[in-house]
């Protein structure tokens, strides 16, 4: 029987309870894509992330990140919780880089607060939703829908819509007859509301035929950043509140320089370490 080390962390916690929770396998070179999602389904969390040898000169180890259902190409929390591990087990500088499936992401520390840069380019279109099936969706008023539905893609596609207040973001009751198997949402909603340098935001996804609440979500931040960039109103330096609805408090960092780089960080506390058997 094979054991594999990992490590438990909150990413974007303020505090030891709060923040999106991973379990990080830092030696996962022995494991394949199967063995990797049944992992994950076991440990039932948002995502689990597996580090394995990269195969890119540039990146000092590549990322392999599972939900419970299936892979991702990008995901922020595990991207930054995976380099909290690291950091310390390799004795890395504090910038380096990292592999994903969606591209080479730049890693910076300052103590245990860890971002990530993206510079891999932004996708931006209008979704085909108007305002009123956004608001059905969302159990909202049609004035609380802010503007156009948008898909952005800047390492994972996410629908994103603007509310009219932070009070909107908080009052969404998700109508899961028309969430779940939607087209148009393709997998996850992200909504938002900003108040000068503040966000208010939450995040909506399916698994296994339910409708979940991310908790914390680095990708969403990015792609907010990416909106910001595809309406031309860079440069953006704002603090994102998520997951309070859910007991779960997550505060990100994000920031758009004037080269349009996209950066998304926040705080890591480790709460925990263990070993995985394999038979």
């Amino acid at each position: 029987m094979k054991s594999y080390s990992y490590s438990l962390i909150n990413v974007f916690a303020p505090s030891h309870f709060g923040g999106n929770p991973l379990a990080v396998f830092y030696e996962a070179d022995g494991l394949d894509d199967n063995q990797m999602q049944l992992i994950a389904r076991q440990f039932n969390l948002s995502e689990v992330v597996f580090v394995q040898s990269s195969s890119h000169l540039q990146a000092v180890k590549k990322l392999k990140i599972f939900t419970p259902d299936y892979e991702m190409p990008f995901a922020g929390h595990p991207t930054i919780g995976a380099a909290f591990v690291l950091h310390s087990q390799l004795n890395l500088p504090d910038e380096y880089i990292l592999e994903t499936n969606a591209g080479l992401v730049e890693i910076q520390h300052q103590n245990n607060n860890i971002s990530f840069a993206l510079k891999n380019g932004i996708k931006a279109a209008n979704a085909p939703l108007s305002c009123t099936e956004c608001a059905g969706i969302l159990g909202l008023e049609i004035a609380d829908i802010a503007s156009e539905p948008c898909y952005v893609n800047t390492g994972v596609e996410q629908l994103l819509v603007k509310l009219s207040s932070r009070q909107a973001v908080e009052n969404c009751k998700i109508n899961a007859n028309l969430f779940v198997g939607n087209a148009f949402i393709k997998g996850s909603l992200y909504v938002w509301h900003r108040t000068e340098n503040n966000v208010k935001a939450r995040l909506f996804f399916t698994s296994q035929g339910a409708v979940v609440e991310d908790p914390g979500t680095g990708s969403a931040a990015a792609n907010l950043g990416g909106w910001h960039i595809a309406k031309e109103l860079t440069p953006l330096n704002v603090s994102i509140s998520q997951g309070d609805e859910i007991n779960r408090p997550n505060r990100l960092s994000l920031t758009v320089d004037e080269q349009n780089t996209i950066f998304v960080g926040g705080n890591t506390i480790l709460v925990g370490k263990g070993e995985f058997y394999l038979p």
